[in-house]
C-alpha cells in the first residue's frame, strides 16, 4: 500500500505521545510531516491550504465535524486517528482499534470520496433526531448485546421503555410540512430520525431495506402516532421487531431523498450527533462524494458506493387528513379515532341493520321454529342451524354503536328491532310448546336454564368479535361463526317454551341467559368500537356507563349461579374421589348427583355390593356427611347387587 509523500498533522496540545508515534511511522516510510496544533489550525485553516493536500488529524467525535467542514471547503483529504476507542465515530467509520493500524490507515494514499449530510448547514456524521424519538435513536440490540451482559442489556431496555412510558400522556405531536424536490406533505409527527452513517441504530431496524451511506440520499424515519394506543404498540413492537421485517410499524413512515425541508409553526428540538439545537426550520441536504477520507476495508465491505438517483416515499402511515392532523396536534387520543370517511359505509350498514325489515321478521320466525324443534329433539345440529339463521346479532351491534356515539335515534330504532325479534321468538316457541304434546326437559333445554359467569364471558368475547367483524369488511364472513358461538335464539326459545309450559323456573333461567347475551354483546361491542376509534371517550362516556352498569347488574345473579355450580361440583368431586366408610365397611358411591339448597344438600347416588345398606348404616353415612359439610343432608341411594 502506498503512503502520502507529505501530510499536515493536526493534533491537540496534550497528545505528544501519539504525535511521536506518528512521526516514527512517517520516518520509516519517508513521509514528510508538518505539525500544527489543533487550536491554531481551527483559528486559521486557510494558512495551511498550500502546505499539504492531506491532513492527519487526532480527532474526537466533536472535532471530526469541524475538520470535515474545513476539508470540504479547502479540498483537503483526511486521515483520522480516533482519540476515543469504541466511540460513535470509530463505530460509524469502522476505524481500526489498534493504534498502529489507525496511524497506517490515516497516512495511506487512498482517500475515498464519501457523502456528507448537512443539517441547517452543520455537518452530521451519524444521525439527526427531531422531537420525541424513543428507541429509534439508540444503538442496535446487536451491538448492545456485544458490549453488555445479558442482564445489563435487559435492564438497559427496561429503563429505556420506562422513560418512554413515564411521559406517555404528555406526548407532543407537532404539525409540520415536509418538502422534497418533488413532493410536499402537511402532516404531524412526534419525532424524526435522519440517518447518515449510523446505519446500525434501532431506527434502521424498523425498516425493511438495507441503508447505504454512499447512495447520494439521506434516509429519514418518521414517527407519527395517531393515538397513545398506537404509540404504546410501537414501543413494545420496536423491542421485538427483527431487522428487515416486511412491513413498517403502523406509526412509522420512511423517506429517502437528497434534500428534505421540515418546517413547523413553533420551534422544535433537534440533536445533531449529540449537539442540541432548537428551531422551526430544518434543512437536510446530502452532498454526494463531498469529502475524501481514508476508510478501512471493513467500511468498504459494508458500504459500497451506489449512484441512486431515485427518491423513496413510503408515507401511507403519515396522517395527512387535515381533520386528523388538527385532532392529534390538539391532544393525542387514547385510541385512534376513525374519521367520517373511514366509517361512512359502516354507519350506513349499521343503520340498515337497526331496521326491522321483512326479511328480518321472516328469518326470526324461521330460526325460532328451527330452534324450538331442535330443543325438543335435543339435536345440536338443528340448533346450530337456527343460530346461523337468527338475525339478532345485527341490531345488537347497532345498539352498541348508538350507545357509544350517543345517537338516540339509532339506539331507539335498534332497541325496537331487538324487541320485535324477542317478541317473535317468545311467541313462536310458546305456540309450539302448547302445540307439541311432549313436555320433556331435554338436555338441550336444561343446559340453558342455569346461566353463569362463563356464559357472560362467551357473550363478551362474541361481542368483541361481532363488532370487529362489522368494522373490518374482510372479517365479515366470520359472522356466522360468531352467531353460533353466542347462541342468542336457543335461550330465547327456551324462555318461550317455559311460557307455553307455565314454568317460571324455565322463564327466569333462560331469560337471564338471554339478557346475559344481549348485555354482554352490546357492552363488549361498544368497547371494541371505542378502541377502534369510532367515538371519542368524552362522547362515549354516557353510553359506556349505561352498558357497563347493565353488565355489572346482570353479573350479580350469574355470580351466585356460578358459585352454586362450583359448590355442587366440589361436593360431587369429594364424594367421587374419597372412600366412604361406615362401621368399618366401605360404601362405594357411583352416578352421584348433588342438588345444593340454601340450608340443605340432596345427594342421589348408586352403590354396588352383595349386602343391601340398612337404615342404621344410612343414618351413620348421613351424619358423617352432615359433619363434613356443616348442613343438613338428604340421601337417596339405590342398591345394585354384585354376585
Amino acid at each position: 500500500m502506498a503512503f502520502m509523500e507529505k501530510a499536515l498533522v493536526v493534533y491537540p496540545a496534550s497528545e505528544y505521545r501519539l504525535l511521536e508515534r506518528v512521526h516514527s511511522f512517517a520516518l520509516t516510510h519517508n513521509i514528510q510531516l508538518i505539525d500544527v496544533e489543533q487550536e491554531e489550525f481551527f483559528a486559521h485553516p486557510g494558512l495551511y491550504s498550500d502546505q499539504a493536500d492531506h491532513i492527519v488529524a487526532f480527532v474526537t467525535d466533536q472535532t471530526a465535524h469541524k475538520l470535515i467542514d474545513i476539508a470540504k471547503t479547502l479540498n483537503f483529504s483526511l486521515g483520522f486517528i480516533p482519540l476515543i476507542q469504541g466511540g460513535p465515530l470509530a463505530a460509524w467509520f469502522k476505524f481500526p482499534k489498534d493504534e498502529t493500524d489507525a496511524i497506517r490507515l490515516a497516512l495511506e494514499d487512498d482517500p475515498e470520496a464519501i457523502d456528507i449530510l448537512r443539517c441547517n448547514n452543520e455537518v452530521v456524521l451519524g444521525s439527526v433526531t427531531i422531537g420525541n424519538t424513543p428507541f429509534v435513536n439508540q444503538r442496535s440490540s446487536t451491538s448492545l448485546q456485544r458490549d453488555q451482559s445479558a442482564g445489563r442489556f435487559a435492564l438497559y431496555w427496561l429503563a429505556l421503555l420506562w422513560r418512554s412510558l413515564r411521559h406517555l400522556f404528555s406526548i407532543s405531536v407537532v404539525p409540520i410540512t415536509l418538502s422534497t424536490d418533488k413532493k410536499q406533505f402537511n402532516t404531524a409527527i412526534s419525532g424524526i430520525v435522519a440517518i447518515e452513517n449510523d446505519v446500525h441504530s434501532a431506527a434502521a431496524r424498523l425498516l425493511d431495506t438495507t441503508i447505504s451511506v454512499q447512495d447520494n440520499r439521506v434516509s429519514v424515519v418518521i414517527i407519527s402516532p395517531k393515538s397513545i394506543g398506537q404509540y404504546v404498540s410501537f414501543l413494545f413492537g420496536s423491542l421485538l421487531r427483527k431487522k428487515y421485517n416486511r412491513r413498517l410499524p403502523t406509526c412509522i413512515s420512511y423517506i429517502k431523498t437528497r434534500r428534505l425541508s421540515i418546517t413547523s409553526p413553533k420551534p422544535i428540538r433537534l440533536v445533531l450527533d449529540g449537539r442540541s439545537r432548537k428551531t422551526d426550520t430544518i434543512e437536510l441536504e446530502v452532498y454526494p462524494r463531498a469529502v475524501r477520507i481514508n476508510m478501512s476495508d471493513t467500511y468498504h465491505d459494508f458500504h459500497d458506493p451506489i449512484d441512486d438517483n431515485k427518491d423513496t416515499m413510503r408515507t401511507d402511515n403519515l396522517p395527512q387528513n387535515q381533520e386528523r392532523v388538527a385532532m392529534i396536534t390538539r391532544h393525542l387520543p387514547i385510541f385512534t379515532h376513525a374519521l367520517e370517511e373511514d366509517f361512512r359505509e359502516l354507519f350506513l350498514q349499521i343503520r340498515d341493520s337497526a331496521v326491522a325489515h321483512p326479511h328480518y321478521i321472516g328469518l326470526m320466525i324461521l330460526s325460532s321454529i328451527v330452534a324450538t324443534l331442535g330443543l325438543f329433539l335435543s339435536s345440536t345440529a338443528v340448533i346450530i342451524g337456527a343460530m346461523v339463521l337468527a338475525p339478532l346479532m345485527a341490531p345488537i351491534v347497532a345498539i352498541a354503536m348508538g350507545l357509544l356515539r350517543s345517537e338516540r335515534a339509532l339506539t331507539l330504532q335498534s332497541a325496537r328491532t331487538i324487541g320485535i325479534g324477542v317478541l317473535i321468538g317468545l311467541s313462536v316457541s310458546a305456540f309450539l310448546a302448547i302445540l307439541v304434546p311432549v313436555k320433556e326437559l331435554t338436555p338441550e333445554i336444561a343446559a340453558r336454564i342455569q346461566p353463569t359467569l362463563l356464559d357472560l364471558g362467551v357473550a363478551i368475547a362474541c361481542g368483541i368479535a361481532g363488532a370487529y367483524a362489522y368494522a373490518r369488511a374482510s372479517v365479515m364472513r366470520s359472522l356466522p361463526g360468531v352467531a353460533i358461538a353466542v347462541a342468542l335464539v336457543p335461550p330465547l326459545c327456551v324462555a318461550g317454551i317455559g311460557i307455553g309450559w307455565g314454568s317460571l323456573n324455565m322463564i327466569i333461567g333462560a331469560g337471564l341467559l338471554l339478557l346475559t347475551n344481549l348485555f354482554g354483546i352490546a357492552g363488549a361491542a361498544a368497547l371494541t368500537f371505542l378502541v377502534l376509534g369510532y367515538a371519542p371517550v368524552q362522547r362515549a362516556r354516557k353510553g359506556l356507563i349505561v352498558t357497563l352498569t347493565s353488565v355489572v347488574i346482570i353479573s350479580v345473579p350469574l355470580a351466585f349461579a356460578f358459585s352454586s355450580i362450583y359448590q355442587t361440583w366440589s361436593i360431587e368431586r369429594d364424594i367421587g374421589t374419597q372412600r366412604m366408610y361406615v362401621s368399618g365397611r366401605e360404601i362405594p358411591l357411583t352416578n352421584v348427583e348433588v342438588t345444593v339448597g340454601r340450608n340443605s344438600i340432596l345427594v342421589r347416588a348408586d352403590t354396588v355390593g352383595t349386602t343391601p345398606i340398612d337404615e342404621v348404616t344410612m343414618r351413620d353415612l348421613k351424619q358423617q356427611l352432615e359433619v363434613k359439610w356443616q348442613r343438613e343432608v338428604t340421601l337417596e341411594i339405590g342398591f345394585r347387587y354384585r354376585i
